[in-house]
């Protein structure tokens, strides 16, 4: 009895779901789905946003928000989803015992529990309508299979936002949107922590280099730590997530923190680009559109950037235009120079010999703290 009154809920949300007639249909409710479905709504388009997880959901990577994303994030009036962040002005790197604090434009760390679910909340409040524990994939001819357990039902969206993060499936089966992998790019893991670990200070943010690949962590509200590594896919091969940043922690004398049993989240190989991030009426933001290996606070920065610019080919997209080459040459626009320099600097990160000596100049070179706010991406 209980199985049937289950099953007879669950067809008639799915049912309400697809019924209806939508604007747009965003998949992933993270900050760059968050941000497109509030960004869409204000244009007074009708807004369905689904994501796969219940909500409020924990998610242990992306905690650390650059100055740029926290501004765009303001001027698309979601600024109050920052309530309570943690603001640090200070980076501390390491390798090869050396250590260098230097300054930076102020960045925020939040939970993604609650960011994630503020955003939500604004897009909701400017008329969106947000359904989550619902799984989705675009179907060829655009529309959207959305399914609770076994139960599904197609939605359809004059345009559709694929906002799904990188693992995400709702472009699975759809060739022209398939992925093309760097797989000599390195593998991202994080956890969230409720003790500081070793390498880690009060009121800075901490970047730890070694061979393996570097191991981050940033003070967070409430007294939890973040913790995210960008490791070599080869040192994860022969150590595990868990000993590659042992590895990499123990080269600067520090010791590895302990995450438990399923405490550590990994996110696969951080390069990657789609051979399309439009076409039609689908339209591919954040970090479902194309990755690569950031700099602290850059990556989920890159995806509400983007969102926030989305509107106005989103609405020519529902008109029936084909705006994938505009859209894709507009997150060009918004994030080459900034993705060149992570790669510049990512690059130096793999050889901690070499930053070691870097390091060590830097703490009497002339001029340093200035380098270190210019490689900031601060308010735009």
């Amino acid at each position: 009895m209980l199985a049937a009154a289950y099953a007879a809920r669950v067809a008639t949300r799915l049912s309400g779901l697809c019924s209806r007639e939508w604007d747009a249909v965003v998949i992933g409710a993270g900050p760059s789905g968050g941000v497109a479905a509030a960004v869409l709504a204000e244009r007074g388009m009708r807004v369905l946003v689904v994501d796969s997880r219940p909500f409020p959901r924990a998610k242990v990577c992306g905690c650390c928000l650059a100055p740029a994303g926290a501004s765009a994030l303001r001027r698309a009036g979601l600024g109050g989803a920052l309530r309570g962040a943690t603001e640090l002005g200070t980076l501390r790197m390491a390798a090869r015992g050396a250590s260098l604090r230097l300054p930076i434009e102020r960045y925020c760390t939040i939970e993604r529990t609650r960011l994630d679910s503020e955003i939500v909340r604004g897009a909701e409040e400017r008329g969106a309508e947000f359904a989550c524990g619902v799984r989705a994939r675009v179907l060829d001819d655009d529309g959207v299979e959305l399914s609770i357990g076994e139960a599904r039902g197609v939605a359809r969206g004059r345009v559709v936002v694929v906002a799904d993060g990188l693992c995400g499936s709702a472009l699975r089966g759809r060739g022209e949107f398939a992925w093309r992998i760097d797989v000599g790019s390195p593998v991202g893991v994080g956890a969230v922590l409720d003790e500081r670990p070793e390498h880690a200070a009060p009121g800075e943010i901490t970047m730890v280099c070694g061979h393996g690949g570097y191991v981050g962590a940033a003070p967070l509200p409430g007294g939890r730590w973040a913790v995210g590594a960008a490791l070599s896919a080869r040192a994860v091969g022969e150590w595990g997530a868990a000993g590659a940043i042992a590895a990499v922690l123990a080269e600067c004398g520090f010791g590895a923190p302990a995450f438990g049993r399923g405490g550590l989240r990994g996110v696969g190989q951080l390069t990657r680009r789609r051979a399309s991030c439009g076409r039609g009426r689908v339209l591919v933001v954040g970090d479902a559109a194309g990755y690569v290996q950031p700099l602290t606070g850059e990556g989920m920065s890159w995806g509400i950037a983007c969102a926030a610019r989305l509107g106005e080919h989103a609405a020519r997209a529902a008109a029936g235009e084909d705006v994938g080459r505009a859209w894709a040459s507009e997150c060009a626009r918004a994030l080459r120079g900034r993705r060149l320099l992570c790669r510049g600097v990512c690059a130096v990160t793999r050889h901690p010999m070499a930053l070691g000596a870097v390091l060590r100049a830097g703490a009497w070179l002339p001029g340093t703290g200035w380098a270190s706010r210019r490689l900031c991406w601060g308010p735009v």
